[in-house]
């Protein structure tokens, strides 16, 4: 019997003829390759991705040393500070101070400020590793987050300070080799690099000054500060003291007097003045005649309540810090209306005093006419 071949059911049975091989392979190679890609852009970013985690860590390493000096400074402020006062003891006639030739100010500040910085960087280490699970090395050492290993990172020997206004200082600190390292078989980063010398300022303001904690004998405090109201023109101070006259009271001296009203009293402000003291001068027990700090670091301020009455007898005393303790003689300021003639007064309810000398560094008047 002869076959018949059905051409219909040929055209539509499910061989594959060569067109329509033709047709998918195509498809076939589109899907290999979105594949590969599909692998490759995922390898690309995880090395993306590691990388940028990489030098944030590595940023934030950086960010901390900086934030943590300026706050290891300053609680390094405060406790040299306290370390004077605490000392303090007028019945056995001691001297707090620091050691101007030993232990200075600086020395027990830098010292102090690095060891916090130690612990702080340490710490921040660690936690950005457990976090990031990025392994950190500080100079070649490694910081272990499992342990409680201190090597130092700094000596208090690499810190150096330097001061250019009354109100704070500058702390350096020098250049050390960072390495971060992503710990990663697939995709794995490091970044080494030396950061650059750093310098973080820290405030003395709100601070106590031990200087005249000691020398009023415990009777009375000041706090370090800012006097708002001078301005420096052509390199000369202006201090604005007297802008305004009213009987008995100069404005902005007043003011500067009142200073902060606290629970505790009365705490005039801090001015600059090329003829007073520093901070670290004010820790070491100096005088303005021995002061080691730069004229544009120096201050004063005033003393109220007469803290040293007895001491001084009848005699008259500048109010300016280091002239008070120092007994220096001071001279009354008179105001003028007409014929009637008011002495200059403080908010303690006593008459303003000062050195004929000091009147002149302060660009005061003996009297104002208004």
């Amino acid at each position: 019997m002869e076959t018949i071949r059905d051409d219909k059911m040929d055209d539509k049975g499910y061989a594959f003829t060569p067109l329509a091989l033709l047709l998918m392979i195509p498809v076939v190679i589109l899907a290999i390759s979105y594949s590969g890609i599909v692998n490759e852009v995922n390898l690309l970013s995880a090395i993306v991705i590691g990388g940028d985690v990489t030098a944030t860590v590595a940023s934030d390493v950086v960010n901390a040393i900086q934030q943590d000096t300026a706050d290891a400074g300053r609680r390094s402020s405060f406790m040299a500070v306290q370390s004077v006062i605490n000392s303090t003891n007028v019945l056995a006639d001691n001297q707090p101070f620091f050691n101007t030739t030993g232990n200075t100010s600086r020395a027990y500040i830098t010292n102090t400020t690095a060891e916090t910085i130690n612990i702080n960087i340490t710490n921040t280490c660690k936690d950005l590793e457990r976090q990031t699970g990025r392994i950190i090395y500080i100079n070649g050492r490694y910081i272990n987050p499992n342990n409680d290993d201190s090597a130092p990172i700094f000596q208090g020997s690499d810190l150096s300070i330097s001061q250019d206004d009354p109100y704070g200082f500058t702390i350096s600190i020098p250049s050390i080799a960072i390495t971060v390292v992503q710990n990663s078989s697939s995709a794995g980063q490091n970044m080494t690099f030396n950061t650059p010398v750093q310098t973080a300022y820290v405030s003395i303001e709100g601070l106590e000054d031990p200087y005249v904690w000691v020398n009023a004998k415990e009777r009375t405090s000041s706090v370090f500060y800012k006097y708002p109201y001078y301005n420096t023109y052509m390199g000369n101070l202006e201090y604005h003291f007297a802008d305004t006259v009213s009987a008995g009271k100069l404005d902005n001296l007043y003011e500067c007097l009142e200073g902060a009203n606290t629970i505790m009293g009365y705490r005039p402000y801090y001015f600059p003045d090329t003829h007073g003291l520093t901070f670290f001068d004010r820790l070491e027990g100096r005088t303005n005649n021995t002061s080691a700090g730069p004229n544009s670091a120096k201050m004063s301020t005033f003393i109220l309540y007469d803290p040293l009455q007895e001491d001084h007898g009848n005699n008259p005393t500048s109010m300016l810090d280091h002239e008070y303790f120092a007994s220096v003689t001071g001279y009354t300021i008179t105001t003028k209306h007409g014929s009637t003639t008011t002495t200059v007064m403080g908010p303690d309810g006593k008459n303003f005093l000062i050195s004929t000398a000091y009147r002149g560094y302060l660009n005061l008047s003996a009297s104002y006419n208004y």
